[in-house]
C-alpha cells in the first residue's frame, strides 16, 4: 500500500475541490503493534516481546484535508517515548492539483512507514536505506509538495529540506528536490519512477552516511489473490545498488503467505553483496486484529563489522523469527 501522502494527494488530485466534504469533526484512527523477535543463539541473541502505536487524527473543511500522526514507543530503558511522524495539510487547490505541505512520510520508494501496511513483519533493506537517510524521525520528510494527474498518470514534485539534515558553511539548510511519478497503465498494475536530491557528505567521526542522490522504480501487479513487486534503488554513494522481489498469495480472505529475497551492493571498499530472504504467514483474527509469523535469514558475505553497512541495511547475518499482532481502530 502506498504511503498516506501519495495516497490522500492522489485522491484530491482528481477531485474538484468544491466535491471534498466532510464533517466538521475531525476522524481519529491508528494501530497498536505487538511482537516478539528472537534472533542470534544463545547470550548472543534476543528474546523480547515489543510494543508500538500510532493515532491518527484527521479532518477535512471544504477543499483542506488536515492530518497528524503521533507515534508511541516502548524503548530499550523500559520506559515510553511519543514522537510526530506526520503533520500536514492537503489543499485541492484547483481541479486536479493538489499542494502538500509540512513532515510527511517519504513518497520515494515502494513500501509504506507504517505496519499494517506493509507486506511483511519487517521493512525492507530498500526501505531502511531510506530511513536511513532521512533525518527526521522516521522515513519522514519536511517541505511542500504538489501532486496532479488522472487515473492513470499521477505527477509529485517537492521542495524539502535536505532529507539528510545537511546545512551549509553558514550553518543554513540546504535543501532537496523530490520528484514522484505513478503510472497505472492497466488494471492491478501500478509504476513508480522517483528521484530526490540530497548532500554527499560521510564523515565516520561525525556519524554522517549520506548516500547522495537516490533514484528508486518499483512496481506491483495484482491478480486473483497473487501479487508479485519489485523495488530497485540506486545512489551515488555508500550503496550501489539495492532490490528486493517479493510475492504474496492470499489462500482465502483469512490466511495469506508470501516471500521475499533482497539484496544490496556497496561502492565501499572491502565491502560484500548482501542478501536476505524472508518467508512469511498472515492470519486475520478478525476485522480489527490480525497475527503474521516471519523467519528471515541475513548473508553478510565477507563484510563484518563495518559500521556503516551495519547501519544503513540493519541486516545481520543469522536468522530472524518474529511472531507479530496488529490491532488497528
Amino acid at each position: 500500500m502506498k504511503k498516506n501522502l501519495i495516497t490522500l494527494a492522489v485522491a484530491a488530485a482528481l477531485a474538484s475541490p468544491l466535491a471534498i466534504q466532510a464533517a466538521d469533526s475531525a476522524s481519529v484512527s491508528g494501530f497498536a503493534n505487538i511482537d516478539y523477535t528472537s534472533y542470534g543463539d544463545g547470550g548472543t541473541g534476543s528474546n523480547a516481546f515489543g510494543a508500538d502505536a500510532e493515532v491518527d487524527v484527521q479532518a477535512t473543511k471544504g477543499s483542506v484535508t488536515v492530518r497528524a500522526d503521533l507515534d508511541f514507543n516502548l524503548l530499550d530503558s523500559g520506559t515510553t517515548g511519543a514522537s510526530l511522524e506526520q503533520a500536514f495539510f492537503a489543499w485541492g487547490a484547483v481541479e486536479g492539483v493538489t499542494v502538500i505541505g509540512g513532515v510527511f512520510n517519504n513518497p520515494i520508494g515502494q513500501e509504506a512507514v507504517d505496519f499494517p501496511d506493509i507486506e511483511f513483519n519487517s521493512h525492507s533493506i530498500v526501505y531502511n536505506i531510506l530511513d536511513h537517510q532521512t533525518a527526521l524521525n522516521g522515513n519522514n520528510i519536511a517541505g511542500v509538495a504538489v501532486a496532479g494527474g488522472t487515473e492513470m498518470f499521477t505527477g509529485t514534485l517537492a521542495v524539502l529540506n535536505d532529507i539528510g539534515g545537511a546545512t551549509d558553511n553558514k550553518g543554513s539548510t540546504e535543501n532537496s528536490i523530490a520528484a514522484v511519478l505513478n503510472v497505472n497503465p492497466m488494471e492491478g498494475l501500478a509504476l513508480e519512477l522517483g528521484y530526490v536530491t540530497q548532500d554527499d557528505t560521510i564523515d565516520p567521526v561525525a556519524g554522517i552516511y549520506r548516500a547522495g542522490n537516490v533514484l528508486d522504480v518499483n512496481a506491483q501487479y495484482g491478480i486473483a489473490g497473487l501479487t508479485v513487486g519489485l523495488d530497485y534503488l540506486m545512489a551515488d554513494e555508500i550503496v550501489d545498488n539495492a532490490y528486493n522481489v517479493w510475492g504474496s498469495y492470499a489462500i482465502n480472505d483469512k490466511f495469506a503467505v508470501k516471500a521475499r529475497y533482497e539484496a544490496v551492493s556497496f561502492d565501499i571498499t572491502g565491502s560484500d553483496t548482501i542478501t536476505k530472504y524472508s518467508l512469511y504467514g498472515s492470519y486475520a483474527i478478525a476485522d480489527n486484529l490480525s497475527t503474521a509469523l516471519e523467519y528471515s535469514q541475513g548473508d553478510r558475505g565477507n563484510t563484518v563489522g563495518n559500521t556503516t553497512i551495519d547501519v544503513v541495511t540493519q541486516v545481520i547475518d543469522d536468522s530472524t523469527i518474529n511472531l507479530k499482532f496488529i490491532g488497528t481502530f
